[in-house]
């Protein structure tokens, strides 16, 4: 690390504690979700920056069982509920989903964290933002729209459209970014193709994904890129956490927002924390870690050591775009939540979903995970691009997976349009249990 960058991480984390320490002493006050947790760790008084490590972690299920308890809102809310404008629900496929509640300051805090996700992606207000979201309960990318609209671009909403009528309006309004999960870009893809439109001649310039792992994955990139013809950004956020990451354009890095954010890095296996990789870390390094996120802006309803599940590999600043950040090397790489073990193997969805891009030819997929007398077994059923040979396909992906996992994965050929497609987050992966 160079000196200029060691200063300017050394400035950041005077902004982190001088932060932190405002947030914590208005939450340990008014908060009672964390006023209680904090006192049953031994902290009477508001904790410090130097305290983080000591203060315990917060998870979904707690955050959940806290809604069970204190219904309907929980006590995780720092003011008076008349000051909250703002509710919307976690889009999990999994459990029960989260009630979360905003203030007019925290839901401004919100936006300007994404406005970092277009200034990161090279966004100005000469830009036309077309949102690819059904904009219903869930957070998803009703922060991405508002925060269009305050950077001064034309912003087109795409809900309750179907997807042949968000082509037409991407064409007919000349869209420049295309903002939408990577599951439904590449569906967008796929009915282009059946409408013979040529998407990579479109006005479209850039495209930004969430929701989901997906564009940090090479394979996934290369075939939006190459789709829409545009440069492909990352981003990821979360319902409880806000926007946490944000692209700079160089490689395949997402960075963390440290400005708003504090990040550590979690070992699953043994609970420990680990330090950042050195940038440029070989990916055979062992390092995939859980992020564990504090939000510093979002006083109304904040998280704190916040396990989010999300697992990549983090690196320490030094990112050749100059920023003194930490980042993801590939990006969110898999849900820690979503891990099954087949045969001793530990094999994340988001893993399967890189090969399948990666080989090229499947329009469409889905996975069941069945548990069977205290075994698990995985299954595919694939639906093969128009011209694809589906035996071909069928063999290639049973010997990929077993080259890659040395797992054999039993591959059946769906018949076209049999299987759903998906618009917000994608849940191709059904877990049988007898």
């Amino acid at each position: 690390m160079t000196d200029r960058l060691a200063r300017r991480r050394q400035r950041l984390r005077a902004r982190q504690a001088d932060r932190f320490g405002r947030m914590a002493e208005q939450v340990h006050v008014h908060n009672p979700f964390y006023r209680a947790k904090w006192q049953a760790a031994g902290f009477d008084s508001p904790p410090t920056l130097d305290d983080l490590t000591d203060l315990p972690f917060t998870t979904k299920a707690e955050l959940a069982g806290d809604q069970d308890t204190n219904p309907p809102r929980g006590s995780n809310l720092t003011f008076p509920f008349d000051r909250y404008v703002r509710v919307h629900r976690t889009s999990g496929t999994t459990g029960k989903p989260l009630r979360w509640f905003d203030t007019p300051a925290s839901w401004q805090w919100f936006l300007d964290c994404w406005l970092e996700t277009y200034r990161g992606a090279g966004v100005g207000p000469d830009d036309r933002v077309f949102v690819a979201f059904g904009f219903g309960p869930f957070v998803g990318f009703w922060t991405a729209f508002e925060a269009a609209q305050q950077l001064g671009c034309l912003v087109m909403p795409g809900g309750h459209l179907s997807t042949e009528q968000r082509l037409n309006v991407i064409r007919e309004e000349g869209a420049t970014v295309l903002v939408a999960t990577p599951t439904y870009a590449l569906r967008l893809l796929e009915v282009a193709r059946e409408l013979d439109v040529d998407l990579a001649g479109s006005s479209i310039e850039r495209t930004i994904h969430g929701g989901e792992p997906g564009a940090g994955v090479p394979a996934v990139k290369r075939q939006l890129a190459e789709g829409f013809g545009a440069r492909v950004f990352d981003h990821a956020g979360a319902t409880e956490v806000g926007a946490w990451g944000y692209p700079c354009g160089v490689g395949e890095h997402l960075h963390v927002f440290e400005e708003e954010f504090i990040v550590e890095w979690l070992d699953r296996t043994t609970g420990e924390l680990l330090p950042p990789l050195d940038p440029g870390a070989r990916e055979s390094d062992p390092s995939l870690g859980e992020l564990v996120l504090t939000n510093l802006g979002r006083i109304g309803s904040p998280v704190v050591r916040y396990r989010s599940g999300d697992v990549g590999r983090l690196c320490a600043a030094g990112c050749s775009c100059g920023r003194p950040t930490v980042y993801l090397d590939g990006g969110v790489r898999a849900r820690a939540d979503d891990m099954f073990i087949v045969r001793g193997v530990n094999v994340y969805p988001s893993s399967i979903d890189a090969m399948i891009r990666e080989a090229g030819g499947v329009a469409e997929y889905r996975a069941t995970v069945r548990e069977r007398r205290q075994m698990v077994e995985v299954e595919l059923e694939v639906e093969p691009e128009p011209g694809r040979e589906a035996e071909v396909l069928r063999l290639g992906l049973q010997d990929l997976f077993q080259r890659r996992l040395s797992l054999r994965i039993p591959v059946r050929i769906a018949a076209t349009g049999s299987l759903p497609r998906y618009e917000l987050k994608a849940n191709r992966f059904t877990l049988e249990r007898p």
